[in-house]
């Protein structure tokens, strides 16, 4: 099975954005081609991230057809009623275009921050997601679980798409196994080189066939670092710089970025094409919001739509 690729765009976290840059970047992305909008999250951060609910939502007023996403939110330190209701407030002001993408991804010091256990993060993202998809569709939900208690709790309006869709991002075995269950999609990390992808999805397949579930109907997505330059030297070196200063000095770049010329970088994403599900969205984050780069981002990744 060769899949339908569709072809999205993640917006680069590193320094806060001009609002007049950003701007340009999600309408030219949306112009150019490109399927849908992610975005990425930390509260805590040695850069500068953007709240992703918040910036979603600016991005919904700034463009008309793309889906938005989150990849990921980091959803189990959160607050499932408020994250409930400003899912459903995007997917309403958007017209039902977004993706809610969760992880029970988080340091140290932001569960700590925030009074939230983060040895119980795996709970606590399980119970959240339960909450926002019960308020989502109905309405005077009571609630008395392991971390929250609800009674007679309503979130109004409720998403336009019902159901609206919930990915897990996730990369521990266990947790592949937890979302063929229980997930509208996965999002793999963009740590994970294409071969380990093909492999995760064969598996969250499976894993969701024998759970009674139609794995064709199981969201597939992938983040991927591309750095694209017409010189091939400085599309390594931007990419070095861009994600090692994200992720840290150790981030190997050669392993789960992908760089090069714009040819490369095509024959690269084409690999891709061997992922066994019938539709899959790549997640493409390049180092910056230039709009050059953008525009060579496009001319890289457009033949495989």
């Amino acid at each position: 099975m060769s899949p339908t690729l569709n072809v999205g765009v993640r917006i680069p976290s590193g320094e806060a954005p001009d609002p007049a840059d950003l701007r340009q970047f999600v309408q030219r992305a949306e112009e150019l081609g490109f399927e849908s909008i992610w975005v990425g999250d930390h509260v805590f951060h040695h850069t500068d991230v953007l709240h992703p609910l918040e910036l979603l939502s600016w991005v919904a007023g700034q463009t008309h057809r793309v889906r938005l996403g989150t990849a990921v939110v980091l959803a189990a330190y959160l607050n499932p009623v408020l994250l409930a209701k400003s899912a459903a407030t995007i997917d309403h002001l958007s017209d039902g275009r977004l993706v809610l993408g969760v992880s029970l991804g988080g340091t140290a010091e932001e569960f700590t921050s925030l009074g939230v256990p983060m040895q119980q993060r795996l709970g606590l993202l399980m119970e959240n997601v339960d909450i926002a998809r019960r308020l989502w569709r109905e309405d005077g939900v009571d609630h008395v679980g392991r971390y929250h208690h609800l009674t007679a709790a309503s979130v109004r309006p409720k998403p336009r798409q019902d159901p609206l869709p919930v990915y897990f991002g996730g990369r521990s075995t266990p947790m592949l196994h937890r979302l063929a269950r229980v997930a509208d999609g996965w999002i793999a990390s963009g740590h994970w080189t294409i071969e380990e992808f093909v492999a995760g999805t064969a598996m969250v397949r499976e894993r969701a066939a024998e759970s009674g579930r139609d794995p064709d109907r199981l969201g597939i997505a992938k983040v991927q670092g591309v750095s694209v330059h017409r010189d091939g030297k400085q599309a390594r070196e931007r990419a070095r710089s861009h994600w090692q200063r994200y992720y840290g000095p150790t981030f190997d770049v050669d392993r789960s970025v992908i760089h090069g010329t714009p040819d490369e970088c095509t024959e690269l994403l084409a690999g891709f094409r061997t992922v066994d599900a019938p539709e899959v969205t790549l997640i493409l984050e390049p180092t910056s919001l230039e709009p050059a780069e953008l525009d060579l981002l496009w001319e890289s990744a457009k033949s495989l739509c």
